[in-house]
């Protein structure tokens, strides 16, 4: 009887030892993931761009009074109106050649420079929107000195500049770059009323439409995030990417007990999860690409929800980014359309009876991209026009609009170019906004 114990633990071992050999090497077999390779073009006007960002990082370490100033004139979401004249005069002085520098690369051709590595320094991207910091000072300045023209054209290059370096890029690049045109676009909403030439107002309906022609498009950013997602998997099964150098990664995550992030820490976790949660990510981005192939306004971009934790360290939150281009289109078509409603009243004397009547110069400009509609638009002989966007809740507020984000309607102008008495404050909406 002994014997044959013996010898069925044996034949078990036998069997049993090689099978658990084999479910092991599959479990840390590198996958088979492909991923196309990062090519850039000749002249590539994005190495240009690193280098004017490097030479701004440069001056500033090495200028204190510049650096000082800098802090003083960007520590709020508006340039600081507190700082003296002479302390904003010596910065615009010595910042003013990467602007004219940036301008001489806006017509090469241009794609995003990064590989698909989780710890790809972008050290660029932090000058790229001081950039738009400064040339939305000159713009104000343009503006508040009568020089139109020259404010329109201001916008156009930064808005130039900011597709070119959002090209083919990932998220990250994507979302600095329509930060960028938010900022470019602030002083012109911020005086937008106050804009009445002719000429001034065809230039900022030809930005729009421009602008509608070769704006980068979300999908094409989420497509490299999710090759990143893809490489970052590879390379931890490979044993590339091991605990260590994930460690402030892992740091974001909450773990259920001491021996789970014992477990993941040591690096086991990551080698033995990474297939479950390869397969999570994957499932994840084919709902996204799902949507992104619906219109604008039927899009439903999932919330992010992963329940591995390597999925918890790197998947970023791509709904927000959904909302995000929504509002950047919104806001450059309304900005064409407010243009395009002026130069109407200035040529019969009377406002437009809806915004159909626009449809053959402005086109899809009229179309609100959260609802598929065209914008809601009213007109008063005495009170003006309304027009405006039913922004990220989806919902008609009557033209009101909120400090809140996500909350209110979206106008063509800014909240601060109300006046004190209509702003909103707290969670109140604003009176409907007029304009003229």
């Amino acid at each position: 009887m002994m014997r044959q114990r013996r010898q069925l633990w044996l034949l078990v071992a036998l069997v049993g030892l090689p099978l658990c050999g084999v479910l092991w090497w599959t479990q840390l077999r590198v996958p088979e993931i492909v991923i196309p390779p990062r090519q850039y073009p000749p002249n590539n006007a994005y190495d240009a761009y690193k280098q004017i960002a490097q030479a701004m990082y440069d001056q500033r370490s090495q200028d204190g009074r510049l650096y000082d100033i800098e802090r003083q004139l960007f520590n709020g979401r508006e340039p600081n109106p507190a700082i003296p004249e002479a302390d904003k005069r010596y910065y615009l002085q010595r910042r003013r050649p990467f602007l004219e520098a940036y301008r001489k690369h806006l017509d090469q051709p241009c794609k995003a420079v990064f590989e698909y590595a989780f710890d790809w320094p972008l050290p660029e991207l932090a000058m790229f929107r001081q950039i738009a910091q400064i040339e939305s000072i000159l713009i104000d300045d343009a503006l508040a000195a009568g020089r139109e023209a020259e404010s329109v054209q201001r916008l156009h290059d930064l808005m130039r500049f900011s597709e070119q370096i959002r090209t083919d890029g990932a998220l990250v690049h994507y979302l600095v770059g329509s930060s960028m045109i938010e900022i470019g676009l602030r002083p012109i909403r911020q005086r937008l009323m106050q804009i009445q030439s002719p000429e001034t107002l065809d230039a900022l309906i030809g930005l729009a439409r421009r602008y509608e022609q070769r704006r980068a498009l979300l999908k094409n950013a989420i497509q490299h995030e999710y090759y990143l997602g893809l490489a970052i998997h590879r390379d931890i099964a490979s044993g590339k990417i091991k605990a260590d150098d994930i460690e402030a990664a892992m740091f974001n995550v909450t773990f259920n007990s001491g021996f789970e992030r014992w477990f993941y820490e040591s690096g086991f976790g990551l080698r033995l999860t990474w297939r479950r949660s390869l397969l999570e990510l994957q499932q994840y981005y084919e709902s996204v690409f799902t949507e992104l192939e619906k219109p604008l306004w039927e899009r439903k971009i999932p919330a992010l929800n992963p329940k591995q934790r390597i999925n918890q360290m790197f998947l970023p939150g791509l709904d927000l980014a959904g909302d995000k281009e929504l509002t950047e289109l919104a806001t450059v078509r309304l900005l064409g359309c407010y243009a395009a409603v002026k130069r109407y009243y200035q040529q019969h004397k009377a406002y437009p009876p809806s915004l159909e009547a626009l449809r053959s110069e402005l086109s899809e400009m009229i179309i609100d991209p959260f609802t598929g509609k065209p914008f809601v638009y009213r007109a008063d002989p005495k009170r003006g026009f309304q027009i405006y966007s039913v922004g990220a809740n989806r919902a008609d507020d009557g033209g009101r609009v909120s400090i809140v984000q996500g909350q209110g309607d979206l106008p063509p102008i800014t909240i601060n170019a109300l006046p004190k008495t209509l702003r909103p404050e707290g969670n109140w909406l604003s009176p409907p906004v007029w304009l003229r």
